[in-house]
């Protein structure tokens, strides 16, 4: 098994420079986690995933910061790294305060009226990824559009605390949907929600630009509720 790892692993990492080994070894380790290979709540131990890459386990433990970052595991110091894992609470939790925290985003970029021209950019990034159906491509714009509308507000603490909240819980929703992304409307209904959070804080009334997006950022939610619940349903049929 390490022997048939180490290839593979070195099939898809030809650069050798100690700032790649740590890059692709990220890599790999992700397209274990996405494809279901490594499970959320699994421990990922360095000594491990070292010896059956046949790579330093410094380039182990830099990968698996960078995936910590990125919200694909999560990293408490002196404990193993597990892939990320959040309960149907936790995420209640996090669409609670995204709420609050993106509502107030859509106050003061419709109240400031910033450039929003990288917005539409990620629009069309995003309407780009959908047309593929790349799910990990749209899942991380996802991210990227909301994070960039909590920068326009211009409060760098309104962009902190939903980063926080953000990274991981994209990344754990697209874990549990694996890598690709299914037929459906799901995903242009996402798509057209973005768009129209654009047109909303474009628009420039503060109070309907708050109101309307913690009303989109619920329905989010329940879609997220509904999404998860039906992957579990699936989940269960296949073991039966």
């Amino acid at each position: 098994m390490p022997d048939s790892l180490a290839a593979s692993f070195r099939s898809v990492s030809s650069d050798n420079s100690l700032s790649s080994v740590k890059g692709n070894v990220a890599e790999f380790l992700l397209d274990e986690i996405i494809h279901g290979r490594l499970k959320p709540g699994e421990r990922i131990v360095e000594g491990k995933w070292a010896a059956q890459l046949q790579v330093a386990q410094a380039s182990v433990r830099e990968a698996l910061n960078i995936l910590a970052a990125r919200g694909f595991v999560d990293k408490e110091l002196g404990r193993s790294a597990r892939v990320t894992i959040l309960t149907d609470e936790d995420i209640q939790h996090i669409y609670e305060v995204r709420v609050a925290l993106e509502g107030l985003a859509a106050r003061l970029v419709a109240t400031h009226r910033p450039d929003l021209s990288a917005l539409d950019q990620m629009i069309a990034d995003m309407n780009s990824a959908v047309q593929c159906r790349n799910m990990r491509s749209y899942f991380e714009r996802v991210v990227a559009f909301h994070l960039l509308l909590c920068e326009k507000s211009g409060n760098r603490f309104i962009l902190e605390h939903t980063r926080r909240l953000m990274v991981p819980l994209q990344a754990f929703i697209l874990l549990r949907r694996k890598a690709v992304m299914p037929e459906g409307a799901r995903w242009y209904d996402s798509f057209e929600s973005h768009r129209r959070i654009l047109e909303i804080v474009r628009g420039g009334d503060p109070d309907y630009a708050e109101r309307e997006v913690k009303l989109i950022i619920q329905n989010f939610a329940r879609s997220t509720a509904e999404l998860l619940a039906a992957q579990r349903e699936q989940e269960g049929t296949a073991a039966e």
